[in-house]
Formats: C-alpha cells, structure tokens, sequence
C-alpha cells in the first residue's frame, strides 16, 4: 500500500500540535481553534522538536503537523482516533 502526504492549507484541527521553523531553533506549537496556536516549546534541532512533537501528540491523542510553505502545513503522524 502506498502512503499517500495529506496537506491543508487550512490551520489544524483544535488541540493539534504543530512543528514550525524559527531560524535559528524550532517551535512545537499547540492550535487553540479560531485561528489561534500557543507556542508550547522550542527546540534547538529538528531531531529534538519531532521527537517532543510527537510524544505531545501521542499523549493527547491529537495530530502532529509540520509547516509545509507559506499557509500549508503537512500532516506528520496522525494520533487522533477515526470516528
């Protein structure tokens, strides 16, 4: 079976998780709804973001994205039980 990336354009889900460069270091920020995210850490490498990333998401049973361009994010691990 072939994995197929999903993107959106549209901001993550409430309580999804998102990783997003700054420069110099990454943040790993939580979306609050309305168009809203509350940064939750930042991280000196990529390695450690994803990782903190992912055991968030995995603790909350949310998603975890990651930015993919200017207003696209890239869905990274899915958490969040189907319906």
């Amino acid at each position: 079976m072939i994995r197929r990336e999903i993107f959106s354009t549209d901001l993550p889900p409430q309580g999804d998780y998102i990783l997003s460069p700054t420069g110099l270091t990454w943040n790993v920020r939580r979306a609050t709804g309305s168009g809203s995210v509350m940064n939750v850490a930042v991280e000196p490498d990529w390695k450690s973001a994803l990782a903190t990333l992912l055991s968030l998401a995995a603790d909350d049973k949310a998603d975890a994205w990651e930015t993919s361009g200017h207003g696209s994010f890239r869905l990274i691990k899915r958490y969040r039980p189907s319906i």
